[in-house]
């Protein structure tokens, strides 16, 4: 076989070889979404090419005959991968399938088949002959080659149109991608046209695969210059749709250029019925302005949005967008539902308070059993060593036959007992202020303090005390057990501490619209002033030395009031026979007196 290579001839081996090259640099990107189809279809162009190349080179008709059907195979193919390209590229994978292939492919193989076998039919093309004077061919067309043409054409219009619709789905950048590629795909099938219709100034020469040498830098500039595979376009946009965030994107007037689906359904609106607007119209739906936003820094706000049943915490970030000169042109607002962070937050924070409350606690109790360790070591130990002492006495009594002494003695060791026992006593009841959560109820001060009366008869009678106090008394929210250890502790301290004998009065005030104050006045030597706030918190005796006792009544005092929610004060003048009043508050009932 001879042939007869001219420039024409070489111009499409170039266009060839480039198409090739294209095919090679997307081998390394095939991975990625679409890009598998376009090399096929590069390679398709390749084959068209040569295959042109070869035809236009051949002398004989046998030979061109040859050239063409192996040309057809990527003549038919090429608009086939440049549709499946397109539908991958724009994200339509789902109608990428076997299916479709198979569909798509059964007008190329059947006219792959025509031109192998055109000779025995001549449907695609009716007659070949060549230029007299010159190399060149001229194909008569069969009635299938116009089936091909409508069929490819149509194929490659879907194509475009799926990925113009891409086009205006993604940003700037993206869309200057997209029409460069639709460009240089374009321009081979529009010199096809040229050739098909005889619009070429020259008869016999096939324009197209000259035009793949620009169509492949066109292509290659979108690989490399766009960046055209390393990121996907209408991907990103998906990705941004799929944001559980919302976005908006602001232009340089504050109208939003862009909101994603996410941001849409916060504001309560359609994606048509935000775009286009100005940013405040719709910011206005969830509660803020752009004013809260600086123009000069990148800034978050918290917004609450909702009611008491549906309340939901939302984070909006403002970032700027501004271009080379540093000059603001836009804004993009991130949304971010934080309620179920902002509840473990909360949930967090009241966690770590109640420790903070129960490490202050603690450290409270250490600092009392400190101090109660200081002044109760030696009341405890006084009875106990009594109690041996006295044990050894009432033995030596029972073996000298004395049992009047020793019955005496007897009721000494229970006097001494009795005593360590109301230690222990008031131990455990501040044990159980600490630990214990009670009901509060309501209670009656009257029956309370007929109780404390009845306990404190002994000591009354044997101190000669006298007591003023009210007939009526309020009834008030509080704990009967614990309010009746209040009252005989103050009673009690009042009958240790008061003047000879002992005059004490007792009494309530109204203070504020719901609290009651109780209160209760002795007649002794009151305290200086740097003792009153010291008497509660130590367990000290303060005052009189000859009073024996442990300190303990009025830390308790202390400790139930302030669990039920109320205060405890002293006041004292440090005057003889002025005493101190010691006074607690509590919550108010009803307006009735018992």
């Amino acid at each position: 076989m001879s042939y007869n290579f001219t420039t024409l001839c070489f111009v499409r081996f170039i266009s060839g070889i480039i198409a090739f090259g294209l095919a090679g640099l997307l081998w390394k990107r095939r991975y990625s979404r679409g890009a598998g189809y376009l090399l096929l279809f590069e390679v398709a162009a390749a084959i068209w090419a040569i295959g042109d190349g070869f035809e236009a080179a051949a002398i004989t008709l046998p030979q061109k005959l040859h050239w063409s059907q192996i040309s057809y195979i990527g003549v038919t193919t090429s608009a086939v991968m440049f549709f499946l390209f397109a539908l991958s590229y724009t994200n339509f994978t789902r109608l990428v399938n076997q299916k479709t292939k198979l569909i798509l492919m059964v007008i190329p193989v059947l006219t792959m088949m025509m031109a192998f076998t055109n000779p025995l039919h001549e449907l695609l093309w009716s007659k070949i002959i060549i230029i007299e004077g010159t190399n060149q061919s001229v194909y008569y067309y069969g009635p299938w080659f116009w089936v091909n043409v409508v069929y490819e054409y149509s194929v490659l219009t879907f194509g475009i149109i799926v990925l113009l619709n891409g086009a205006f789905k993604v940003f700037s950048l993206y869309k200057v991608q997209i029409w460069i590629l639709v460009i240089g795909t374009l321009l081979p099938f529009f010199t096809s046209i040229l050739y098909i219709f005889k619009l070429t100034p020259l008869k016999g020469i096939d324009p197209t695969p000259i035009s793949f040498i620009l169509s492949g830098i066109i292509v290659a500039i979108s690989l490399y210059w766009l960046r055209m595979f390393n990121i996907m376009p209408i991907a990103r946009k998906q990705a941004i749709d799929n944001l559980s965030d919302g976005m908006l994107i602001l232009d340089s007037a504050n109208r939003i250029a862009d909101a994603n689906p996410a941001f849409c359904r916060e504001l309560g609106k359609q994606p048509g019925e935000v775009i286009g607007n100005q940013a405040d119209y719709c910011l206005s739906e969830i509660g803020i302005s752009l004013g809260r936003f600086s123009s000069d820094n990148e800034n978050t706000i918290e917004v609450q949005k909702g009611g008491e049943a549906n309340r939901k915490n939302l984070e909006i970030k403002c970032h700027l967008v501004k271009d080379q000169n540093g000059k603001l042109i836009g804004r993009i607002l991130m949304l971010t539902d934080i309620t179920t962070k902002k509840m473990i937050l909360d949930s967090i924070a009241d966690s770590n308070n109640r420790r903070k409350a129960e490490l202050i606690e603690k450290e409270k109790l250490i600092l009392d059993l400190d101090a109660y360790a200081r002044s109760v070591a030696h009341d405890l130990k006084n009875p106990i060593s009594s109690v041996v002492s006295l044990s050894e006495l009432i033995k030596i009594s029972l073996s000298e036959n004395r049992p009047d002494e020793a019955v005496e003695l007897t009721g000494m060791v229970q006097n001494q007992s009795e005593k360590m026992v109301r230690i222990i006593d008031n131990l455990l009841i501040l044990s159980r202020i600490r630990r214990e959560d009670v009901m509060i109820t309501p209670i009656d001060t009257n029956k309370i303090l007929h109780e404390v009366m009845e306990r404190l008869y002994v000591e009354i009678n044997t101190r000669k005390a006298t007591f003023e106090m009210p007939d009526n008394w309020p009834i008030v929210q509080g704990h009967n057990q614990w309010i009746e250890e209040v009252w005989v502790n103050l009673v009690s301290n009042a009958l240790k501490y008061g003047g000879t004998p002992p005059v004490i009065k007792l009494g309530f005030e109204k203070e504020g619209s719901s609290t009651y104050r109780f209160w209760i006045r002795d007649n002794g030597n009151g305290l200086p002033e740097g003792s009153m706030v010291k008497i509660f918190e130590d367990f000290e005796r303060l005052g009189r030395k000859d009073v024996q006792g442990h300190g303990l009544g009025l830390s308790i005092v202390k400790r139930i009031i302030e669990k039920l929610g109320g205060e405890v004060k002293v006041e004292s003048s440090d005057k003889p026979l002025e005493g101190c009043i010691f006074s607690f508050t509590l919550k108010e009932v009803a307006n009735n007196l018992s």
